[in-house]
């Protein structure tokens, strides 16, 4: 495998690799990032934020101790395709290895690296800002704001919060069929019913672009959107998708720290401990 011991843990914790349920991966990528670079300090912040937190999930009672394993940090070529491809090969050795990934970043091309590892079956919800769906960015197609056209050719794609796209993506959207839930308006139940229907009894990969919260809770990321979504929002959607779903990885992206200013990354923190509970609550 390609992971080797990290010298920071999350939430402090130092837990046996044959022993842990859950892999976190930190991938310090950003090499197609076009607006404020920094996202490669992302994963560090994050797993330092963490050590301000109870591992006690007290809104949904439950423990995240002792399951999580913290690997140091992948080693990124500075070429996004060799990139792509560290982060598909340390991702299917984990799954190997019967552990659940997860990957902290890091730029929101990691996503694409990863969904290369799961089967074409995995429906890949994923909440941002951004429709992330251009064709190709300053003549290269492996990009940040390609992410969710890349994995939509091979896996299905639902889009969470998206407040930011041309016209002519919002066309390709449609065209090719993306489930897309724009920030305009509050998650209503109706919207709740639609996402299950397109989740219930799937495979489910999680990413969380952290931009698509408001920049008022979360203002550390490379591409800020005002009109964002609250953590009580999101945390709702996700519990109702692991509700009916199999949860069979996640991440959490676009972090870049802002010094001392490190709400954003304790929000990245608490939404990891979120998951990691819901996935161990709803396992049927």
């Amino acid at each position: 495998m390609l992971l080797y011991e990290g010298k920071d843990s999350f939430l402090e914790e130092t837990v046996d690799f044959k022993k842990a349920k859950y892999v976190l991966l930190p991938v310090p990528m950003d090499i197609t990032t076009t607006y404020l670079k920094g996202t490669k300090f992302g994963p560090r912040s994050i797993i330092e934020a963490s050590r301000s937190l109870e591992n006690y999930d007290v809104e949904l009672d439950f423990d995240v101790r002792d399951i999580i394993y913290t690997s140091g940090e992948l080693e990124i070529p500075p070429d996004a395709g060799e990139a792509v491809e560290v982060i598909k090969k340390t991702v299917s050795d984990v799954l190997m290895e019967r552990k659940f990934p997860f990957m902290i970043g890091g730029e929101h091309t990691i996503t694409y690296g990863a969904s290369l590892a799961f089967d074409k079956d995995v429906v890949f919800v994923i909440f941002d800002a951004h429709a992330d769906f251009k064709k190709n960015v300053l003549g290269s197609e492996i990009n940040h704001a390609s992410n969710s056209r890349l994995i939509n050719k091979r896996n299905k794609v639902v889009l969470i919060g998206v407040r930011s796209l041309s016209k002519e993506d919002r066309r390709d959207l449609e065209k090719a069929d993306v489930l897309t839930f724009y920030a305009h308006g509050p998650f209503l139940d109706k919207d709740v019913l639609k996402l299950k229907k397109a989740t219930a009894g799937k495979k489910v990969y999680i990413s969380i672009d952290m931009d698509v919260f408001d920049p008022s809770i979360a203002p550390g990321v490379g591409t800020p959107q005002p009109g964002g979504m609250l953590y009580i929002a999101v945390r709702h959607v996700i519990e109702e998708i692991a509700k009916d779903s199999k949860l069979v990885g996640f991440d959490v992206n676009e972090v870049r720290p802002l010094g001392e200013n490190n709400i954003t990354e304790i929000l990245a923190a608490k939404l990891i401990m979120d998951i990691v509970a819901l996935i161990e609550i709803n396992k049927k």
